[in-house]
């Protein structure tokens, strides 16, 4: 065996392991946690806030064009709450729906064409599911993605050094193999004989 490659192997070993510890650990919590949502059970927090705009607010914002109406509720929600603009949009003539869909929640902000009354609710639905939100990238943005595909190439890196190492020592420990075998017939089996 080439020794220059096996210190290659061992040195990528220990800086991918160090690299994704949290995030193998953060993985493998929230995988049992998605696994069981009956152990968790979620208590949505719910806040409501509302403003009234004026009369003549209301006025011109029906008379306004579709771009206008939009740069004016705009305007008004980040005035209020400080929030942007979300992409998630629905309006007709009665109300408009706008919808912060986040990790662990959701914001959504209601106008009422009728009245001018803009309402804002808040859900809150805990700390379980925000991480189970996290470990499927669920409204987290493309940087949380982009972090999801690097800890996972990470962790192919830590594995197959790992095998790779498994291989080199193999002969000083006579359950290597065998032990290997089981862990990758295990989930195969489990698979042909459990699931339906």
């Amino acid at each position: 065996m080439n020794p220059t490659f096996s210190k290659i192997s061992r040195t990528t070993h220990w800086i991918s392991s160090a690299l994704g510890l949290a995030s193998l650990l953060f993985f493998s919590v929230t995988g049992i946690t998605l696994n069981h949502p009956d152990w968790f059970k979620a208590a949505p927090k719910v806040e409501v806030s509302v403003i009234q705009q004026p009369d003549i607010w209301l006025a011109e914002f029906n008379q306004a064009s579709e771009t206008d109406q939009l740069a004016a509720v705009a305007k008004a929600i980040n005035h209020a709450w400080h929030l942007p603009v979300p992409r998630n949009i629905e309006r007709d003539d009665v109300e408009w729906v706008l919808d912060y869909q986040r990790p662990g929640g959701i914001s959504t902000v209601l106008l009422d064409l009728t009245s001018g009354v803009m309402t804002l609710e808040q859900v809150d639905d805990g700390a379980v599911a925000l991480i189970n939100d996290l470990h499927k990238g669920r409204h987290a943005g493309s940087a949380w993605l982009l972090f999801i595909d690097v800890a996972a190439i990470v962790c192919i890196f830590f594995s197959l050094t790992g095998l790779f190492l498994l291989f080199v020592y193999a002969k000083k420990r006579a359950s290597t193999w065998p032990l290997v075998l089981l862990g990758a017939a295990l989930p195969v089996l489990l698979f042909w004989v459990f699931v339906p």
